[in-house]
């Protein structure tokens, strides 16, 4: 059973590189950035979603860091180590925020509205699915979180 799950796992990692390999995010890629933009950063806030996302369901485990490290750097184009200063600047803001799943990745989409194309906002949402992965349809409050994000992202 854990086979097929990392099985699927490694399928979704490898289908969102593949299906991403000729785009690239219109997003400023200096690691410097990171500390002085904070959580005005899209990259900074889309790895705070990902990372209130794993972590629903209890600690993060390494498995999920590397599929969020891989998410980054496959679909926003990020070095490694720029990926990992994304995640901990992710962590750290994700873990100040209040409320429910859904209330913080609420509180997190200002700047991926503001800053991101249609096409990197639905970025954002396959790779939030990503990371919930069977969770998003055993889980209520990831169901209900990822499909409001996505709504809002995509819709609103």
């Amino acid at each position: 059973m854990f086979a097929v799950m990392a099985l699927a796992v490694v399928f979704v990692i490898v289908l969102a590189l593949f299906l991403n390999a000729g785009r690239q995010i219109k997003l400023p890629h200096a690691v410097g950035d990171w500390g002085a933009k904070g959580n005005d950063d899209p990259r900074i806030a889309t790895a705070a979603m990902l990372y209130s996302v794993a972590r629903e369901q209890g600690p993060v485990t390494d498995a999920q860091t590397s599929q969020i490290i891989l998410l980054l750097t496959g679909t926003l184009r990020l070095e490694p180590e720029a990926a990992r200063v994304c995640l901990a600047g992710g962590q750290r803001l994700a873990r100040r925020l209040d409320g429910n799943l859904n209330s913080r990745l609420h509180q997190l989409r200002a700047p991926i509205e503001r800053v991101c194309s249609a096409e990197e906002k639905q970025d954002v949402v396959d790779m939030l699915r990503a990371v919930a992965g069977r969770d998003l349809e055993r889980t209520p409050s990831i169901r209900e979180a990822v499909g409001r994000i996505a709504a809002s992202l995509l819709h609103g």
